[in-house]
């Protein structure tokens, strides 16, 4: 290499390493696309998950989670985060690009623990099966407001579980949903 090049080189270089976060952002925002269809249970989920099961959770506007308090975090089976969709109606966090289960319980805590405790889940187990009270430790039995009670609702590709957790049937590209319900 001749003596004119170096400095050349060694500006090319500096140059690159000022702008490796900046070009890593436009790539991640780049990739970070999300399914647009209203009709289906995976609109706003990130497109690579469309085939994929995945879980959701959405916290009440008066009680945020500490984590997911800015759109919803999407995050991937193995834990790292896929990126936020500040679209979304709503906070909190979907954990998605899973596979194989069919059991609803089994799902629901695998990809509750893909979060590194953020989604913790509190249930008991009574008669009728699992009664889940506390996700990512909001205990709906704790909330007060303009209703006589509130609970975890599960929804299912969409729809209002008619089973609990306990029961669900899941299928491959099967979206679960929990969000606070109130009476």
């Amino acid at each position: 290499m001749s003596n004119d090049l170096k400095p050349a080189a060694i500006v090319a270089v500096i140059v690159l390493i000022i702008l490796t976060p900046a070009i890593q952002n436009a790539l991640k925002e780049e990739a970070a696309k999300y399914v647009n269809d209203s009709e289906s249970s995976h609109d706003g989920m990130p497109e690579s998950w469309n085939e994929s099961q995945i879980l959701c959770v959405l916290f009440p506007d008066d009680s945020p989670h500490a984590e997911f308090n800015s759109g919803v975090t999407m995050i991937e089976s193995d834990g790292s985060t896929y990126g936020v969709n500040a679209d979304y109606n709503g906070t909190g966090a979907c954990v998605g690009g899973f596979s194989g289960y069919t059991d609803g319980m089994s799902f629901f805590l695998d990809a509750t623990n893909a979060t590194n405790g953020d989604l913790a889940v509190g249930y008991d187990v009574g008669d009728w099966g699992p009664y889940v009270h506390t996700i990512g430790g909001l205990n709906a039995n704790n909330l007060t407001g303009d209703f006589s009670g509130a609970y975890w609702e599960l929804h299912h590709n969409g729809a209002l579980s008619m089973v609990g957790i306990g029961d669900v049937i899941l299928s491959e590209g099967d979206v679960l949903l929990w969000r606070i319900g109130t009476w």
